[in-house]
């Protein structure tokens, strides 16, 4: 039993698990900041077009 408390040899893969969920949120989470920061540029560049053309 106390061997079996001491093996480490899943903790490892463990760790890279988790660290590549708390990755891949933060990527989740940049794309769609960006994401909703492109749609506004985009959206007051088609009124300022739109404005102009009037």
């Amino acid at each position: 039993m106390r061997r079996l408390i001491r093996d480490e040899r899943g903790q490892d893969l463990a760790e890279y698990a988790i660290a590549l969920a708390v990755i891949t949120i933060a990527v989740i989470a940049a794309v769609q900041l960006v994401g909703t920061n492109v749609m506004t540029l985009w959206n007051q560049a088609a009124t300022t077009l739109q404005n102009a053309a009037s």
